[in-house]
């Protein structure tokens, strides 16, 4: 039977962490095959999210919870760090905050884990009510990325909303703490370790996209700037998307939707300006995208 250790970095989402826990405790687990052990909730906020957790952990009685709050925000790499040095399970199954996963998504994740060989699993992330300009843009990338995915292991397979790595590999690994795609830098680790890194398509996390521009800009800026700081990694493993790979399914994509193309294109059009204006999109303690909280 597997092990699992569930662990939540967090900062500021005392509006959707608990959606997350009880979707997490929830979830669709086979206990002969699976069980989870703990949860571990990497805590960094600045707001009333630890107070709103202690006080759901005495509610529910929930044994397995386990809350590490710090005053000061440490950066993403320092809680996935912190919760690897923390785990006792077999597959570390990481969630951000402010996602809702299917209540089939870890199975699906960690169930294939049994092959040794496997190291990293990456999930599905797959917008959720698109309803605005920039969300709609959101929601074509999105889309993209998930054919992009498809077509096989590349700097775009392992997104950080959700992801399961077997816990022996994770405690051998130290993210750099100013290391903005940690999502990516963790895929390269594990390659690099001589271990495969499998996509599952139907373990699907829903997340919120944002909802202004200001906070898509920040979102598109960040990737991009995360992307060129491991894009040495990408090269010597070879696992650049080849650029008519990356055209081709964008065409495809615009073709099934494209009023979400067109969305997209008009809001890339205004990242000159925001790249001008924005603070922390080269910082691992970047501007957190409000639009998506509550």
């Amino acid at each position: 039977m597997l092990r699992l250790t569930i662990g939540i970095p967090s900062y500021n989402e005392g509006g959707k962490i608990i959606s997350l826990i009880k979707s997490v405790c929830e979830s669709a687990l086979s206990c002969d095959e699976a069980r989870i052990i703990e949860v571990i909730v990497c805590d960094h906020s600045s707001d009333s999210t630890p107070q709103i957790l202690a006080s759901f952990m005495v509610q529910q009685r929930y044994p397995m919870i386990r809350l590490v709050h710090h005053d000061e925000r440490g950066g993403a790499a320092s809680a996935w760090n912190e919760i690897f040095s923390l785990a006792s399970g077999d597959i570390v199954v990481l969630f951000d905050a402010d996602v809702l996963p299917l209540k089939d998504c870890i199975s699906e994740l960690v169930l294939c884990m049994d092959n040794n060989q496997i190291g990293l699993c990456a999930s599905n992330p797959i917008c959720r009510n698109p309803n605005s300009s920039a969300a709609r843009a959101a929601s074509f990338i999105s889309s993209w990325l998930e054919s992009i995915r498809k077509r096989g292991v590349s700097q775009y397979t392992v997104m950080g909303r959700s992801l399961a790595i077997r816990a022996d590999l994770a405690k051998r690994i130290i993210i750099p703490k100013e290391t903005i795609a940690i999502d990516l830098y963790l895929q390269c680790r594990i390659l690099e370790m001589d271990y495969d890194v499998l996509y599952r398509e139907k373990a699907k996390v829903y997340f919120t996209p944002p909802s202004t521009l200001r906070d898509f800009a920040s979102q598109v800026l960040r990737s991009r700037n995360g992307h060129r700081q491991i894009s040495t990694r990408v090269r010597r493993l070879g696992i650049n998307a080849s650029p008519w790979s990356v055209l081709l399914t964008a065409v495809r994509t615009a073709y099934t939707n494209p009023a979400d193309a067109i969305f997209m294109l008009l809001c890339s059009c205004l990242l000159p300006f925001y790249r001008s204006i924005l603070p922390g999109t080269d910082s691992y303690k970047w501007a957190i995208a409000t639009s998506t909280k509550g």
